[in-house]
């Protein structure tokens, strides 16, 4: 059993004033059996009231507009949690069993979302690996953990070469990015092995050996009958177990992206993202409230520098 302490902040700076400011927010740590929340507050610049709902997958999501003129907007996610360790499925089920059970599972409308293939150029090269590795003799969770290891052995953890709206394609064909990556790449290749499976975002606690620390982290979850969800992390290649916390999980990044809004303004917009988490109590960093620091006005505030772009594109990627 492990205590953490959460910090995660968002920040965005303008380069005059916007407003009505929407955003949706996938902020909020499940609680789950070997997940407890002990205590947990979301602090918004403005203070607005911050709705909160749960959708289709379970999800606690919240939702809030910042109406007045502003030029700064910061969002604190702060939480005490603590971790148990999973249990491992014993995995002795009859194999076929397991495999039959699966199959069933096509015409069920729980599962239908992640079970569904995306059509990428590459498609026929992913059956043919999948072929490759799903033996007869290989149980799901077998099936599931080497092509996690496939992905983990044969593809460059690299920072700044892809982005939130790179395609798996572009992936597949570089062999190269990060958790997000890495997680889009393994959630098509067990879908196509049958293999139900969502997309998980959350965070990952620095022990020396785990990359993805300092920012939001990104994971798969497979179904295993007789046993339910469990977690593989294909940028690790390990179980996602006491030192991962889980955050939000769907389809795809789409479902669970940590902040997503819009905003009314034609203005020259700068984003941040920091994530602290450690087995300590973290001091707030009084620097992130500080809105002073507005980013000064573009010539042309109606098209965004492309470097700057990317670099935002890249702050919301999981790492």
């Amino acid at each position: 059993m492990k205590k953490f302490f959460l910090k995660h902040f968002t920040t965005y700076k303008y380069s005059n004033n916007v407003s009505e400011s929407s955003n949706k927010i996938h902020l909020y740590p499940y609680n789950e059996n070997t997940q407890q929340i002990i205590n947990h507050k979301i602090t918004v610049s403005g203070n607005p009231t911050i709705s909160t709902y749960l959708d289709d997958y379970n999800n606690m999501v919240g939702y809030f507009n910042h109406l007045p003129p502003h030029k700064y907007l910061m969002i604190l996610s702060e939480a005490e949690i603590m971790k148990t360790r999973i249990i491992m499925p014993e995995d002795i089920v009859d194999i076929s069993t397991q495999w039959e059970t699966l199959k069933s599972l096509k015409n069920s409308i729980d599962f239908l979302p992640f079970l569904k293939i995306s059509s990428f150029r590459n498609l026929d090269n992913a059956i043919k690996l999948v072929k490759t590795i799903k033996s007869e003799n290989a149980s799901p969770l077998n099936v599931s953990q080497n092509l996690c290891e496939h992905i983990n052995k044969n593809y460059k953890y690299k920072k700044g070469v892809t982005n939130v709206f790179t395609k798996t394609d572009e992936v597949w064909e570089s062999k190269a990015g990060v958790c997000q990556d890495f997680t889009n790449v393994l959630i098509e290749l067990c879908r196509i092995a049958q293999i139900p499976c969502r997309y998980v975002s959350g965070y990952v606690f620095a022990t020396g050996r785990f990359r993805g620390t300092s920012a939001t982290h990104a994971w798969v979850e497979v179904f295993i009958p007789n046993y339910g969800w469990i977690g593989l992390d294909p940028t690790n290649n390990c179980i996602a177990d006491i030192y991962h916390i889980k955050l939000a999980v769907g389809r795809n990044y789409n479902d669970c992206s940590p902040v997503k809004g819009v905003y009314k303004g034609n203005e020259t917009q700068l984003m941040d993202v920091k994530v602290e988490l450690d087995t300590n109590p973290i001091r707030t960093d009084l620097n992130y409230f500080e809105e002073e620091s507005a980013i000064k006005k573009e010539k042309s505030a109606n098209n965004i520098n492309s470097y700057q772009k990317n670099l935002q594109m890249i702050q919301q990627q999981q790492q």
